[in-house]
């Protein structure tokens, strides 16, 4: 019977897509940017579900205007998101729609990348030096006009089971926009317990569409925590409060003060002090 139920639920997606490609092409480019946002937040909640994911949601997005995606009395968010699936986007999305942080080379995917494209996905080129400055400057003249950033701060996908150490690089754009920093968890469940089956960490796109489609009972559980203010504080600080409030909301360990005690150990061990350098939490 799971087959039979994974069989439609690939046929639905092949027809969603296809709507949506067209509404970004089409559609997008014709809307205002409040136009835009209210699209995408109500197209967005199409995949999951037709995936057969259930999604719940603790917390809410503590502005209006961003919730819908677009503030009008001041800077959008930055929001910081452990990064999973590619379900992610979508589940976002429908929560507070984002413009989204990610690699050149997804916007030369057939079919998604003129998705991507015309949802207004600001691209990172990794192979130039500059990549990271220029993509900060982009987010925080995004976040100055009341639009939503979403970014991952682990630099890739993880396993769904756990935090990977974060970047503070892209932290950096908050405090020239004068924008909070808004961080949302998202874990993955199956009867209850994490679940690894939506994560593509090491495995293909199409591999991962499979485990989902015939696994039932899958769920994800999104947590949007409290703001962060950003003013007086650099990117290495930001970005330890962060993981801080994300592993504790998980549950997980908290692998950038991990990482971060490990780093004061070998300045110390190697003589240098860095007396302004953020300290770690304790564990």
């Amino acid at each position: 019977m799971r087959y039979i139920v994974g069989g439609v639920r690939f046929f639905m997606l092949f027809l969603l897509t296809i709507f949506i490609f067209i509404a970004a092409c089409c559609v997008l480019p014709c809307l205002s940017r409040r136009g835009r946002a209210w699209l995408i937040k109500n197209l967005a909640p199409t995949i999951p579900w037709v995936l057969g994911v259930k999604v719940t949601v603790k917390g809410r997005v503590p502005d209006a205007g961003a919730a819908a995606g677009v503030r009008a009395d001041g800077p959008g968010y930055l929001v910081a998101a452990n990064h999973i699936s590619f379900m992610d986007i979508f589940i976002l999305d429908s929560i507070l729609p984002v413009r989204f942080i990610a690699k050149k080379e997804i916007g030369s995917w057939p079919v998604f990348g003129a998705i991507s494209n015309h949802v207004g996905t600001i691209y990172i080129d990794r192979s130039r030096k500059r990549a990271v400055l220029e993509v900060a400057e982009s987010m925080a003249a995004a976040l100055r006009e009341g639009t939503n950033v979403l970014f991952f701060p682990e630099g890739t996908t993880g396993p769904g089971t756990r935090l990977l150490p974060f970047y503070a690089n892209l932290f950096a754009a908050a405090e020239p926009a004068a924008a909070d920093l808004l961080p949302v968890t998202v874990r993955y469940t199956l009867k209850g317990e994490t679940s690894d089956i939506p994560s593509y960490a090491k495995l293909t796109l199409w591999e991962v569409l499979k485990r989902i489609v015939f696994t039932p009972g899958l769920g994800a559980e999104v947590t949007i925590l409290d703001p962060i203010p950003t003013a007086g504080r650099d990117r290495r600080e930001l970005a330890l409060e962060a993981s801080r409030v994300m592993s504790g909301a998980l549950g997980w360990p908290d692998a950038t003060a991990l990482k971060e005690r490990e780093r004061e150990a070998r300045l110390e061990a190697a003589g240098v002090h860095h007396a302004e350098a953020p300290k770690a939490p304790a564990p």
